[in-house]
């Protein structure tokens, strides 16, 4: 009988058109403002709802069109000895301390860990690791942030069950 380890999976989101996202949270903001205004006339209050809807309706086309180019990734935890190289190769030690180059350790372990790839819409994507690492490369600071985490939860699982869950059970 040949016993094996089930390494952990995740999604992960990655926007490509950051324009139209930036444009969906001003028309977001928006709507907020009008929400907050106080309406001195009823003709002023008829106005700011026509104004909310119409934007209401700019902002729906431009979520469409932001989940139509929204990659999502299915990402695989990588074994322990290739987590381990990845991570000691962008490490550096830095006056007595370790420091971790987190957007190499992304864009070398993420296009590794790539399972699947596919928009958010549904259409399949054909994108390989290299691929991948380019397009790291072309991500905000924020976006690669967030890409690590997943990176990194994926490889340093839980490894044994946590005691509170137990008394849960």
């Amino acid at each position: 009988m040949e016993i094996t380890i089930t390494r952990p999976t995740a999604q992960h989101r990655i926007i490509t058109d950051m324009q139209t996202l930036a444009e969906s949270v001003r028309l977001g903001n928006r709507i907020l403002e009008l929400d907050a205004t106080a309406d001195a006339t009823e003709s002023e209050a008829s106005e700011r709802r026509r104004e909310q809807d119409a934007v209401r309706k700019q902002l729906d086309s431009l979520l469409k069109i932001i989940e139509h180019k929204t990659l999502v990734v299915t990402f695989r935890g990588l074994n322990s000895s290739q987590w381990a190289q990845i991570t000691l190769k962008n490490s550096k030690t830095m006056q007595g301390r370790v420091v971790k180059d987190l957007p190499a350790i992304a864009k070398e372990a993420a296009p590794l860990m790539l399972e699947s790839a596919e928009w958010a819409d549904g259409d399949d994507v054909e994108f390989t690791g290299a691929e991948f690492a380019k397009l790291i490369d072309s991500m905000t600071d924020s976006q690669v942030n967030a890409l690590m985490q997943t990176v990194q939860e994926l490889n340093t699982p839980v490894v044994e069950i946590p005691k509170e869950l137990t008394r849960l059970a």
